[in-house]
């Protein structure tokens, strides 16, 4: 697994030997980043169930200002520290071991703001539910940002979270990426980035 654009352009990152984290692949990854453009320029990330942090590292790399990774695994976590040393973004970066739906409790009591939102759930993990229901209650989604869900294809999420709505899905195979916006006066007019 390596870093596919932007500073960090090739670096490889560490990944877990024999664990139960699943890396959103060269494929996908580069894919969402070709969807997200420009973005991820100057933006806030937030990855959520961060596993080995390639994502919000792809992130910092193609020119976010900032990362902030949630991870529940110890073993995981020390891999994200790992990695963001590894591509030098660690400045850049805040770490949380954290159960993910007490982290966004947290961050959002902060007064946080994101521009970008990965969930990157466990495969058919009710918890994904559960994160996109408090994320659309909470105000961590900037009023143009973009969340984004990974799931897997047999795994169908609804249309609309509270405030939320998707407008984009796209599909690799087992993975689709579900593209989630604030409801504007825009939202019934089919949308693209």
């Amino acid at each position: 697994m390596r870093v596919i654009a932007g500073l960090a352009k090739g670096r490889q990152l560490k990944t877990p030997k024999g664990s139960n984290t699943r890396p959103l692949t060269d494929r996908v990854r580069g894919a969402l980043f070709n969807i997200l453009s420009v973005k991820a320029v100057e933006s806030e990330f937030l990855d959520l169930f961060a596993g080995t942090g390639a994502v919000g590292i792809e992130a910092l790399s193609r020119g976010a200002d900032r990362a902030v990774f949630v991870e529940l695994n110890r073993n995981a976590v020390e891999l994200i520290r790992e990695n963001l040393a590894l591509t030098g973004f660690s400045e850049q970066a805040e770490v949380f071991q954290a159960d993910v739906l007490r982290a966004i409790g947290l961050l959002a009591g902060k007064g946080e703001k994101f521009d970008l939102i990965f969930i990157g759930a466990p495969y058919d993990s009710p918890l994904l539910v559960k994160v996109m229901e408090k994320i659309a209650e909470s105000e961590l989604l900037k009023p143009t940002g973009i969340l984004i869900a990974e799931h897997r294809k047999q795994h169908q999420l609804d249309p609309v979270y509270g405030k939320i709505e998707l407008y984009r899905e796209a599909g690799y195979g087992e993975t689709i990426l579900n593209f989630y916006r604030i409801k504007n006066e825009y939202s019934s007019l089919p949308g693209k980035l």
